[in-house]
């Protein structure tokens, strides 16, 4: 059987009200009333480096600049050697901000360069000026400013999100005649005059990468043509300019290929992906055989004296591979190849 549960109702005489404790008293509310006016504390503000919102010429980026090694006049050929490369151990070059004609910098910094870099390194305006009177950034004779960028031998290395190293690798930029502005601009467009050349760090690992490939790739052509003397002598003769005699030995091409792979694996993969190259190396082997004739850098088959090329062109390499694979000229082709063959 279910137990009862009856609802008992409080008595309220249980209960002791303190009133008074409940209302507050005129200096509680007075004392609640000046903390509720009281001014809240002042943060102390941040200090905006770039208060005029300019956009940031600085970049989180290292360029090294590096010495160019150059053959000199010493036939100096070891590495260890303190005037390897063209400059001694130790040495120093001075690369200043170029002057026009007139006399005045050559300005390397662009009006938002300039704007930006005299407000975060906290200078007065037009403090980067070209054309200040006194006290010119640009100039030697200016104690807080940078007249010139000293080089050593070896990396000089140039934090971009600092504003002095990115001034001087400014003024490395404006020195075209010296400094090539990439390893790209250094093989497309290579200068004699050039001594340094920037290479961003992650360029250069970049670059280390596609080299590594390319010569992996060389080594598979060379693959495809180490036993045959003939593509590897054409081959060598190609690069290095010089005749080889039909005599040299297998072992002694198979290596001077390998030396060329290592110098310039670029070039020889060039030369060994030619789509021509079989044709040209039979058209060479035709000219040791007296079956085609050459005068000067043109070609003309013996037998009649007719230039191997198409109307309007010279008889040279190219046009005469090229005129030998065409369909049309295949018996001219085989003929050729007979009589190598004999």
């Amino acid at each position: 059987m279910a137990k009862k549960i009856e609802n008992e109702t409080p008595n309220l005489q249980d209960f002791e009200l303190d009133v008074e404790a409940a209302e507050p008293t005129l200096q509680e509310v007075h004392s609640q009333q000046e903390t509720a006016t009281e001014e809240p504390e002042k943060e102390t503000p941040i200090k905006d480096n770039n208060p005029k919102g300019l956009v940031s010429c600085l970049r989180n980026e290292t360029v090294i600049v590096r010495n160019i090694n150059k053959k000199t006049g010493f036939k100096i050929n070891d590495p260890k050697h303190v005037l390897y490369g063209g400059m001694a151990e130790g040495a120093i070059k001075t690369f200043t901000v170029p002057q026009l004609q007139s006399g005045n910098f050559v300005n390397v910094l662009t009006d938002l360069e300039k704007e930006f870099l005299e407000n975060v390194m906290g200078l007065e305006y037009n403090a980067l000026s070209i054309y200040k009177k006194t006290n010119n950034f640009w100039s030697s004779d200016s104690e807080n400013g940078i007249s010139s960028v000293r080089l050593v031998k070896g990396d000089n290395r140039f934090d971009l999100s600092n504003p002095e190293d990115y001034i001087r690798y400014k003024i490395l930029l404006a020195n075209k005649d010296f400094i090539a502005p990439s390893l790209q601009a250094l093989q497309d467009s290579p200068k004699a005059t050039y001594q340094f050349v920037m290479i961003l760090e992650n360029d250069e690992s970049a670059q280390s990468r596609d080299k590594m490939n390319n010569t992996m790739l060389c080594y598979k052509e060379f693959g495809k043509y180490e036993n045959n003397a003939d593509v590897l002598r054409f081959v060598i003769e190609t690069i290095d300019g010089r005749p080889t005699a039909k005599t040299t030995k297998l072992e002694f091409l198979q290596d001077k290929t390998i030396d060329l792979i290592q110098a310039d694996a670029k070039l020889f993969r060039k030369v060994i992906t030619d789509n021509l190259l079989s044709t040209k190396v039979l058209i060479k082997k035709a000219i040791e055989s007296g079956v085609i004739s050459k005068r000067g850098d043109y070609l003309y088959l013996r037998k009649d004296n007719s230039p191997l090329c198409g109307n309007n062109e010279d008889p040279t390499l190219n046009s005469a591979a090229r005129f030998l694979n065409l369909p049309k000229n295949q018996e001219i082709k085989f003929y050729l190849e007979a009589q190598v063959k004999e």
